[in-house]
């Protein structure tokens, strides 16, 4: 345990330090304020607006952080060939894989603390008040996580398995399709519906993790938010198991 949390902590600070996540988190937050000024321009709606820009803003920069940083953490690690005289060491490579994965979540978490203090701050302007503060943004908020971490565990798993480029490419390929699953196997009609309902159960169901609407129209969470919690880290430790399976058989040489 105590190599896990030192490779995390490595890893926390490694990615603390790269610009692309500094940068996607600055702008994440400048969308937020921008959001603020537009919502000016309407009248009575301005909760609305608000609300949906400053949590789809805030929902794509953490997922494109967790694609872009996460792909590159295993195999920019072996493509430098650094990893060798990790696992070397007595760390397994199971180790080195879920310490990799405790930092990346770990940064994730925090890039969405602050971007939902941004949010935060940015409602209660606008509302003059704490009111939109309430259960439903904090459960938003903490679905939002669940979300970051079921798309890290997948690119932690693609970049255990080929290289940095196309590991970026089939995370993203993979949160996309996880936010349009349940669109698309409901719109799809004929005779291979089987296919939709295929992919409805193998990519994550990332829509189902969202909390959004409730915040937006200030309605109550729904009555399966917990369960679709508790799918969403039984799929993130579901991938991180086969993960490791085909770390541990991946030649590093």
């Amino acid at each position: 345990m105590k190599a896990i949390l030192t490779i995390a902590a490595v890893t926390l600070r490694e990615v603390l330090r790269r610009k692309v996540q500094v940068n996607l988190l600055l702008f994440g937050s400048l969308v937020i304020v921008a959001s603020f000024m537009l919502s000016k321009l309407t009248i009575g709606e301005q909760h609305r607006i608000l609300s949906d820009l400053g949590l789809s803003a805030a929902t794509a920069i953490g997922t494109l952080i967790a694609v872009f940083v996460g792909s590159s953490l295993v195999s920019g690690d072996i493509e430098r060939r650094v990893l060798l005289p990790v696992v070397a060491k007595p760390i397994t490579r199971t180790q080195y894989l879920l310490g990799r994965y405790l930092g990346l979540a770990a940064s994730l978490l925090l890039n969405l603390l602050a971007m939902a203090v941004v949010l935060a701050l940015v409602l209660s302007v606008e509302a003059g008040s704490m009111r939109p503060l309430d259960r439903s943004l904090a459960g938003a908020i903490a679905m939002m996580g669940v979300q970051f971490l079921v798309v890290a565990a997948v690119a932690i798993l693609f970049s255990s398995v080929t290289s940095t480029t196309l590991a970026a490419i089939f995370t993203l390929a993979v949160a996309i399709a996880g936010h349009l699953s349940g669109e698309v196997r409901a719109i799809w009609q004929g005779d291979a519906t089987w296919i939709a309902t295929g992919v409805w159960y193998l990519v994550p169901n990332l829509g189902a993790l969202s909390l959004n609407s409730s915040v937006i129209y200030r309605s109550p969470m729904p009555p399966g938010t917990w369960l679709a919690a508790g799918y969403g880290l039984l799929y993130a430790a579901t991938v991180l198991a086969l993960a490791s399976l085909a770390f541990e058989k991946r030649d590093l040489r």
